[in-house]
């Protein structure tokens, strides 16, 4: 899950001021996710979060297709915007 660190802490920093996510509540996070979505969804989400970390897409891009993925998951959009700047956060 080492590919996932780029959402751990700063995939969106630097805006707001809300406390920093750590690893942990990356991994705990991408649990809750691979719990929730079957394989094929769950690779989505991943391949969203690696094609952000190569920059391959902005973070708008990211936010975006994982707004869209979360779509009717209340809990997993609120667990996303715990590492998103409040500006930035989607809503549920």
């Amino acid at each position: 899950m080492a590919s996932f660190d780029k959402l751990q802490i700063d995939i969106m920093s630097g805006e707001g001021s809300k406390p920093k996510a750590t690893k942990d509540d990356a991994y705990a996070y991408l649990r809750d996710v691979k719990d929730r979505f079957d394989g094929k969804k769950y690779n989505e989400f991943f391949k969203v979060m690696n094609d952000y970390k190569s920059q391959s897409i902005d973070r708008k891009g990211c936010i975006k297709r994982v707004e869209k993925l979360l779509k009717g998951h209340k809990d997993l959009i609120s667990g996303f915007n715990v590492f998103l700047p409040k500006s930035l956060e989607l809503d549920d």
